[in-house]
């Protein structure tokens, strides 16, 4: 082995003793995006030696060789990441801007959503460690809103450290993590047993934890529930990762954000260069970005007698501008989009994350060759993707009424049906996807996660077991079809890792019980 001087740290980045572990640091690199600093480097030479003591390898140069050749889910790899991302955190932490949330953000928010009797909101922690910054919300908007069951809430969690998923979803915690807590907040949200704050059984169900890595998994995307997001917490992430990962990863957060969506990072999380249609804005010592609202930027979906009446549509929601220069304008937006999607297919807009253009390109095709049930399909995604939700379970229905076999729509239309908090109908959706095709592994795994949600954790992880037998027969490289820019082998290793999840958090429930 080549052994580097032994010199301290310049600006905070690690010093390497062999090229081994400088070669190591790299594949992190290329799997998460995540760069590790000088503090962390004995964490990595302590997880080294015992991937190497625990897996057999007689040294670092075997274990850099294999590592090199399996996949991000070997079991090597996923010990490493839980080594080196454990992350302490504790409930409302960033007191400053849980302080802003509570007191004008999210009274704003829901004040906005009530006067649209739109009585929904989706959130996500992204990074979201062992639970706390997520249960933090929830238990924020408990406190805030007194008629919380006539909402649909969605509360959506990932991370890369699959340990820490599964002690988030027991949501089991030891007093230094409520260090913070309002001491009224801590007696009645949990329950105190041995040292150990158990969180109330209604807050932990009210959040899906699941496996996403921000480096490697396509998002936005209806498959992973990172669509039309309200709000997005990614705090803390972005001191890992290398500048251009943080760049990709806030451009697609904007992507993943509705008309005035609000995106939070940590304080110490360094963006150099974000969108244009996210707006920074800066409270005190932290800040947080604001998608724009559509204007006359983007476009509703177009009904069947078509740009005109988006022109309509578009009028009635700009406000301050003169009525002929509205007219105007509107057309001459109009006209751009129409240009802008005249030499691309629905399925291009679609694979391209461009959910307007999308309905544009439907519209234009249903005009040129009518109806089917394929573009039906496209149209349903794509206002899904944009959280119109009844919108796409109309769409759905007609695609069904022309197709009434097609395992693929049933699966969309199931998808939808639960973003929309009727699981009893997702379920029977999901069934019947596989009554089409038994050996359709996305229903299986979407019918797997609705079941553990449920608290059917048994009957779940069986349905998450078909879908990862039928899922390996596929051809590895092949892209899942309600997936776009997922391959099977990657919806392999997802599966994997959601069943560890679940199952980590049985062993742990049971070993405490």
């Amino acid at each position: 082995m080549t052994l580097q001087t032994d010199q301290p740290s310049v600006k905070n980045q690690p010093v390497f003793l062999s090229v081994t572990e400088e070669a190591l640091h790299a594949l992190i690199i290329r799997r998460t995006g995540i760069v590790l600093r000088d503090f962390q480097i004995r964490a990595l030479r302590q997880a080294l030696a015992e991937v190497c003591t625990s897996f057999g390898y007689g040294d670092e140069a075997s274990l850099l060789q294999e590592l090199s050749r399996k996949r991000s889910s070997a079991p090597e790899f996923e010990f490493l990441l839980t080594r080196i991302t454990i992350g302490e955190s504790y409930f409302f932490r960033h007191a400053e801007q849980m302080a802003l949330l509570r007191d004008e953000l999210l009274p704003e928010l829901i004040a906005r959503k009530r006067r649209d009797r739109d009585c929904s909101l989706r959130v996500w922690s992204a990074g979201c460690s062992s639970g706390q910054e997520i249960y933090s919300l929830v238990i924020t908007l408990y406190e805030l809103l007194p008629d919380i069951d006539d909402w649909n809430l969605h509360f959506l969690a990932t991370d890369i450290n699959k340990n820490a998923l599964a002690d988030a979803i027991q949501g089991r915690y030891k007093e230094w993590s409520l260090r913070e807590t309002p001491e009224a907040i801590a007696k009645k949200y949990f329950n105190e047993s041995r040292g150990e704050y158990q969180l109330r059984d209604d807050i932990c169900r009210r959040v899906k934890f699941a496996y996403l890595n921000l480096a490697e998994d396509v998002f936005p995307a209806l498959h992973t529930d990172t669509n039309a997001i309200d709000i997005i917490l990614c705090r803390n992430v972005f001191i890992y990762l290398e500048p251009e990962s943080i760049r990709r990863i806030v451009q697609q957060f904007s992507e993943c954000l509705v008309p005035d969506g609000l995106l939070f990072l940590g304080v110490s999380d360094f963006v150099d260069k974000y969108p244009d249609e996210l707006t920074h804005i800066q409270r005190g010592s932290f800040f947080y970005f604001e998608r724009e609202s559509d204007g006359c930027r983007e476009f509703p979906a177009v009904p069947p007698s078509g740009v005109c009446a988006i022109e309509r549509d578009i009028a009635k929601n700009v406000s301050g501008i003169e009525r002929g220069e509205e007219r105007i304008a509107c057309e001459h937006n109009a006209q751009l989009s129409e240009a802008f999607t005249q030499d691309s297919s629905p399925v291009d807009c679609l694979r391209a994350g461009r959910w307007h253009d999308t309905l544009l390109a439907v519209d234009r095709a249903f005009r040129t060759a009518g109806e089917s049930a394929g573009l039906l399909q496209i149209k349903s995604k794509a206002l899904a993707n944009l959280g119109r939700l009844d919108e796409a379970l109309q769409s759905c229905r007609k695609s069904l009424a022309l197709n009434p076999v097609d395992k693929h729509i049933y699966l969309l239309q199931g998808t939808i049906l639960l973003e929309n908090a009727r699981s009893n109908e997702a379920e029977e959706a999901f069934r019947k996807a596989i009554f089409l095709d038994y050996t359709f592994p996305e229903a299986h795994y979407q019918l797997g996660l609705l079941l553990i949600n449920r608290g059917d954790r048994k009957m779940g992880l069986k349905c998450l077991s078909s879908a990862l037998t039928h899922a390996k027969k596929q051809l590895p490289h092949h892209e899942v079809h309600n997936a776009p820019g997922m391959s099977y082998q990657r919806f392999v290793e997802i599966i994997q890792n959601e069943m560890s999840i679940y199952v980590g958090a049985a062993s742990r429930i049971q070993n405490n019980g």
